[in-house]
Parts: C-alpha cells; structure tokens; sequence
C-alpha cells in the first residue's frame, strides 16, 4: 500500500518538475539541443522527446496542435537553424524508423518555395497516400489537387487561371467587399465566451467551433457569395473532421461514404450560388469538366482555406482573436491603428495555416550538417518539407538593424520586412507583383486565400473588438 501511494506521488512530482525545468529560460533550449545532439540516431525516440518537450505549449499555443515541433520556432534556434537553414523531422512515408530533411531558415525555406521547377507527389495529399484510400474521401475531380501539382505544371496553371478569372474575392482590392454578417445563431457574446473558455481549457478542440462557425460563413460569404445555414456549416465541418482521420491512416469504407454525403451537401449549396454558376459555365468554355472543376475548387478552398479544426484560415482567425482577449488593454489599440498590419504579425509570429510546402521531392543528392554536428545525406528523390513559422522568425531578416533574436521574437505590427513573411509561400511583396492570383515568374507559387484571408481576420477581429467593448467599457479594459 505504501509503495503504491509513493509511486502515485511520482507520477505527479516527476512531470511537474519536468516540464517545471522547461519552463526557465534556457532550460527548454538546452533540452530540444540535447535530444537532438544524442538521440536523433533514433527517430521514434527522439520525435517522442521532442513531443513531449512541446507539451507545456498547449496553453500557449492552445490546444493539442501544440505539441507539433513547428509551431515552436525555439526549435530552430536551439539547433542553429538560421544559420544551417535545416533540421530534421519525421518522413511521411517511415515517420517511426526515418527523416526528411526540414528547411527553416528563411534563406532555405525561400529556396525551395521559389524554385520554379519544384516537384510534388501527385499520389501525396499532405501525409496520405491517396492510392490506398478507401472510396469517397477524394470523389471524382478532385486530384490531384493543386497541393500536389509541380510548380511548373501545366495542369496547375491552368486551373489557378481558372479560379482567378471567376472568384473576385481572391483580389487584394476587389471592386466590392460584402459587409461582415454575424454566423447564424452565433452572436458575439458566444464567439467571445468560446475564446475565453478554450483559453482556460483548450480542449478537445483545437479551434473552438464557435471561431469555426464564424470563419466558415464569413469565408463562403465572400469566397463563392453563399451565405450557409448552421445545418450547412456542421455538414462542411464533419466533413473535413472526417477526413482529417486520413492522415492518421484511419480511413474505412463508412468514412470515405459519409465524406462523400457531406461532401454533396456543401457541394450542392455552391452549385446554387452565382460563383459556382459561373466556374463551372467558365470551366466548360475552356473545355473542362464543370462540376468536376467545382468540386476540386471547393475541396481545396475548404481543406487549406477554411481548415476547420485544424491549420487554416480559421486557426489563423482564432490566434488573432486569443491575442485580442489575453490582452485587450495593449492589443486592441494596436489592432485599431493599424488592422492589416497586426493581422499580418500575427500570420507571422502565430501562424495558423500549414507548416509549409509539404512534402515535396529532393531534386538532387546532398549531406546536411545539422547545428548539433550531425550529418544527414538526403537522397535524391526522397521527400522534403519547409517550415515557414521557423522563416518566420529568422532574425537574418526580421531581427532588426542587429538581426537580433529577441527583436525578432517580439511582436511588432508594422515592422520592416513584414512583406517577407513566408506563410502565404511567396513573400507578400512578391505576390503583389503579379498581375492576379494565377501566379507569375516573381512568386510563381503561393497561397490562393492570401489576400481574402487577411480582410477576413480583419473582419471578425473588428466584430469581436466591438463586442469585447461593449461587455467592458473603454475604461474597464
């Protein structure tokens, strides 16, 4: 009985001291290098340590995405990654026994965004392999998506082309921008009780469905001009949580045919909508399949767009609204000033979209040299991936006049190279040089939603602000 009760306080005393240890300055750092300098002959071993370095992130970061390494750009600096530009992280295709080779400098993550050439796996969808999935999670048109295409893919080009002809809300300046809408039975004091609860508890969900719910109905709103029904939103929302379990290799043949029944239903809604008339009139008129094109387009403004419970437009949303209520006396001022610019540093501090380009394929064979001295050949023909939230703080370019750390760690709205962020891909001062979003030689590949989903942040962070102040008036904040 004694032994028992002395084995219950170690298991409460040792975590507690653990992660205690990790949180003094310093101490955190010295772990990730360790685990790397020691342990990374093993990958299952040191992806477990460096999982379980990252829990303490979960309030911080909110809820269980946090324990992914590539939300926490401390992981670079620990291994030198400004300076070696790569470090190493599971292969999709062996994440127990193998690596691939990470870029995360800002240098080395541009590099491979900005190759003109760059080749993707068209049976790749993120992690799943698309060939061994059952029925009904990718139905009919839908690949390979635009995620999988070569950067110089003909195919690519042309349906990008396609998108930017017939969706006027993908411009930086449309002529017309619909005013915000609340989200059916959603009022503003829900949205902020919802950011408040998850901030104190961030579970189960990643994104509270209230932030999920606002974001989809704002998104299709102004992306295909439909305004969904709660029934609607919860249709598109299970349909993307099912098939998030693809990349945990938990597809079967009931969730392949329930994806294809929610599928329908958001389908259906756009079909009806004057934007999806309209692709699918364009897509016949240059000889593509109408409905088919509808479907691909609406598959992947969903999945990378929208994200649901998972990295996306909605994620990116919420990490603006979680700063907002943390600490409304200093950030809504800030917000005031200047609202583009503080949504674009939180894209740049937070994140919220996908990690990078992931995976693509290594066009040659080459040794890395790890900051930790480790060397690590990539072969050619094997995958990579970039981690744009680790460019994101690299002080090569965001550190200032001294390229300092601690400047670049520090949120700044409207700071010098803000436009060089790289989580829409391209860097933001690049994109703006094409003439629309199909792409040109100056970014030839970045993100559809870069510039709708900033009015969006934009939007809901001025709806949520209003509804903060008129809970706590100006003097009580």
């Amino acid at each position: 009985m004694g032994c028992c009760r002395v084995c219950l306080i170690l298991l409460a005393i040792v975590p507690a001291v653990f992660f205690g240890c990790l949180s003094v300055p310093g101490v955190e750092r010295a772990y990730i290098r360790a685990v790397d300098t020691y342990v990374v002959p093993v990958p299952i071993a040191r992806h477990l340590l460096q999982i379980l370095a990252q829990a303490r992130h979960i309030w911080k970061v909110g809820g269980g995405i946090a324990v992914g390494p590539v939300w926490n750009p401390l992981l670079s600096y620990a291994i030198d990654g400004p300076k070696t530009g790569v470090g190493l992280f599971p292969s999709p295709s062996a994440p127990a026994t193998g690596y691939m080779v990470s870029r995360i400098s800002h240098a080395s993550v541009r590099e491979v965004h900005y190759n003109p050439r760059l080749k993707r796996d068209s049976k790749m969808f993120v992690t799943v392999d698309t060939a061994k999935v059952p029925e009904g999670y990718f139905l009919p048109g839908v690949l390979p998506t635009l995620l999988q295409l070569n950067t110089d893919s003909e195919a690519r080009y042309a349906h990008r082309d396609l998108i930017a002809a017939v969706m006027p809300a993908l411009a930086e300046n449309p002529d017309t921008v619909p005013d915000f809408k609340p989200a059916p039975g959603i009022s503003v004091d829900d949205l902020i009780h919802g950011v408040s609860r998850h901030l104190i508890f961030p579970f189960p969900e990643v994104v509270p469905h209230v932030v999920q719910d606002v974001f989809a109905f704002t998104f299709f709103r102004h992306a295909f001009e439909v305004d969904l029904t709660s029934d609607e939103i919860y249709s598109l929302k299970e349909w993307l949580r099912v098939h998030f379990r693809t990349i945990f290799g938990m597809g079967s043949a009931a969730g392949g045919a329930q994806c294809a029944q929610l599928a329908k239903v958001v389908e259906e809604k756009v079909a009806s909508g004057k934007i999806g008339q309209r692709l699918m009139d364009e897509a016949q008129s240059r000889g593509m399949n109408g409905p088919e094109r509808l479907r691909k387009t609406l598959f992947e403004l969903s999945f990378a767009g929208f994200g649901g419970d998972g990295p996306g437009g909605a994620l990116a949303t919420f990490k603006l609204l979680r700063l907002l209520q943390r600490a409304p006396q200093t950030n809504i001022p800030l917000f005031k000033r200047d609202p583009a610019a503080f949504v674009l540093e939180v894209v740049r501090m937070h994140g919220g979209g996908g990690a990078g380009v992931n995976p693509w394929i290594a066009e040659e064979t080459r040794t890395h040299t790890l900051g930790t001295g480790f060397a690590y050949e990539e072969t050619a023909g094997s995958y990579g991936s970039t981690i744009a939230l680790m460019a994101n703080h690299d002080p090569a370019v965001f550190g200032g006049p001294h390229r300092t750390e601690e400047f670049a760690t520090t949120f700044m709205p409207g700071r010098e190279n803000a436009d060089r962020l790289l989580s829409f891909v391209a860097e933001l001062r690049d994109i703006r040089k094409c003439p629309n979003v199909t792409g040109c030689v100056h970014a030839p590949r970045f993100c559809l939603g870069t510039f709708l989903v900033q009015r969006l942040m934009i939007q809901i962070g001025t709806y949520y602000i209003d509804g903060l102040e008129k809970q706590h008036p100006r003097e009580e904040m």
